[in-house]
């Protein structure tokens, strides 16, 4: 066993988390020569090409099997997939509802993306190995979280989540924060990760329904950008962060028990003992 190896071994998480950020923000640069932290085609495929480097070096090929057991994890029940389409539905739905309501300018619908390239994305963001709903969740959730929840209650691992996957995002914030104001986007990501989880847990450790959760919520936010007014975009995340955090209250009040004691459930969890598989 080589020191990198041992290494990786002893400390997997800290290692998937390093290795995302030096693959995200560093690699791309060096061979582009553009700043450390600026977004490539490398940017989304951190969190993927790490969880497979980590997952194989630290745990070998059972490390890969619970990470592809739990991309394909599709039997969650109907009611889960009807969460996972209409929860984002709903939160966006309300979120520029309220843009007029709070001083904004009324949407302009006429500059709505036509339905057939807007499909096209949705099947992108699905299949592609390096699209960002993808690549990301077999990292943050096939990988961090199962080990994340097998030291941390839940709502911790997801505080401790949330902000590390929120500064992953620094590069393509920093690339355009006129799109994404820095402020309310980084604060958002945190209810998001409540939601994230609680659908983690109740569909068994299913990445395949995070992955779904992510692309249908990047469509159906993408969807409305067009027809908000560019200077509403700073009011247009303050009030998702707004929307956001009373849903994920709602979800934290009803499934109190749930996110503030340790799961036992093996399914979403991944003790580190499993590393000797």
């Amino acid at each position: 066993m080589n020191a990198v190896t041992s290494l990786v071994r002893r400390s997997p998480l800290v290692s998937f988390f390093v290795l995302t950020y030096a693959l995200s923000w560093g690699v791309g640069a060096l061979f582009a020569g553009m700043p450390l932290i600026a977004p490539d085609r490398l940017f989304g495929a951190g969190p993927l090409v790490a969880a497979l480097v980590v997952a194989a070096l630290a745990e070998g090929r059972a490390g890969l099997r619970d990470l592809g057991r739990r991309l394909v994890r599709w039997r969650v029940g109907l009611g889960w997939y009807a969460v996972v389409l209409v929860l984002p539905l709903v939160i966006v739905g309300v979120t520029v509802a309220l843009i007029p309501v709070f001083g904004g300018t009324a949407l302009d619908w006429t500059q709505r993306p036509d339905l057939a390239p807007t499909a096209l994305m949705l099947v992108a963001l699905l299949v592609l190995p390096l699209a960002t709903p993808l690549g990301e969740e077999i990292g943050w959730r096939g990988f961090a979280l199962p080990r994340l929840l097998a030291v941390r209650s839940p709502l911790t691992a997801t505080l401790i989540l949330s902000v590390i996957w929120g500064l992953w995002h620094l590069p393509v914030v920093l690339d355009k924060p006129e799109l994404r104001v820095p402020a309310p986007f980084f604060l958002q990501v945190i209810p998001l990760a409540v939601l994230f989880t609680w659908l983690f847990l109740r569909t068994g450790g299913s990445v395949l329904i995070a992955v779904v959760f992510h692309a249908w919520y990047d469509l159906v936010l993408d969807y409305v950008l067009e027809p908000i007014a560019r200077s509403d975009f700073a009011r247009m995340w303050w009030l998702l962060f707004a929307v956001q955090s009373i849903v994920a209250v709602i979800v934290l009040l009803v499934e109190r028990r749930r996110f503030t004691q340790k799961t036992t459930d093996p399914a979403v969890r991944r003790p580190a003992a499993a590393a000797s598989g």
